[in-house]
């Protein structure tokens, strides 16, 4: 039973930070008109954020369906400490508040702004354009239980969008892969997204003129570990999309919206071996709130 409610819940708290908009007027781009789009915070800038996640998860174990839920919101900040002379942005972030609900056939539990992840801080920096050049966790916990399980990524909650290095226009495209990697519960999870990015309108959101980018793509997952002397094996893959909001002239991520879906096998080998079938659908949203 624990074997079991282990794998129902691992994967529904690994994947991918994708995220929700909100309502927006719309104006015309002029197709000819290129913006150069670039993250511009200043060094001693705050921002807040809040995600809210959606998650729904079905898997066949042992002849039975099970299907976890998991639904909440986090409330975070990022304090940026430094800018380079080339653009590169260090910045820090850290939970301010939390409320997630999980509920499975085996699990019904709230988790309200639990003191072990409060104002516990990772660092990243980035260059101009949001690709990730480093990140590491500043104030490390000892987590255990479900709690382990939320404090999943850590490293990989706050991921800004990467933009095009290149000056853009509507209708102009780029893609971006990399691969994220989560150690936890005994395994370590390789996290694979591909997206292509095309330039939309521009939209008045949250107080900003923001360019809308619309994304579609796919995400990868392969991994391996060993839980309760059982080995197991995950791979899976899954299509996604969504929308992204950015203010050029003030270098701002405003908000996003994305939803996706994952077909996973998770295959266990030990004193008992098994296959098992997942499927994961989720909403993630950013919504910058300050």
């Amino acid at each position: 039973m624990r074997l079991q409610r282990f794998f129902q819940i691992i994967v529904c708290l690994f994947v991918v930070n994708i995220i929700w908009g909100c309502s927006s007027s719309r104006h015309s781009m002029d197709r000819r008109e290129q913006k150069e789009l670039a993250y511009r915070m200043k060094k001693g800038d705050r921002l807040k954020y809040k995600m809210s996640l959606a998650s729904e998860q079905t898997m066949e174990m042992m002849g039975q369906e099970m299907t976890t839920t998991v639904n909440g919101d986090t409330h975070m900040h990022m304090d940026v400490e430094n800018i380079t002379k080339d653009g590169n942005l260090t910045f820090v972030y850290a939970i301010d508040s939390m409320n997630v609900e999980l509920k499975s056939p085996q699990v019904n539990q709230s988790f309200i702004n639990p003191a072990e992840l409060m104002g516990k801080r990772t660092r990243v920096t980035i260059n101009a354009y949001g690709k990730k050049l480093n990140s590491a966790v500043v104030d490390s916990v000892k987590l255990s239980g479900m709690l382990a399980q939320l404090g999943v990524g850590r490293q990989t909650a706050l991921n800004l969008m990467e933009l095009s290095e290149k000056e853009v226009k509507s209708g102009d495209t780029w893609s971006t892969s990399r691969t994220d990697t989560v150690s936890q519960g005994g395994g370590k999870m390789l996290v694979t997204p591909s997206v292509t990015y095309t330039v939309g309108g521009e939209v008045d959101t949250l107080g900003y003129k923001c360019v809308r980018i619309l994304s579609k793509g796919t995400t990868t997952i392969k991994g391996d570990g060993t839980q309760m002397g059982a080995k197991f094996f995950i791979e899976g893959q899954g299509p996604g999309s969504g929308i992204a909001y950015f203010a050029p002239k003030e270098g701002l991520l405003v908000a996003s919206t994305s939803v996706s879906d994952l077909e996973m096998t998770i295959a266990v080998t030990g004193p008992q071996n098994m296959t098992i079938p997942q499927s994961t659908s989720q909403k993630f949203s950013l919504v910058l709130v300050k």
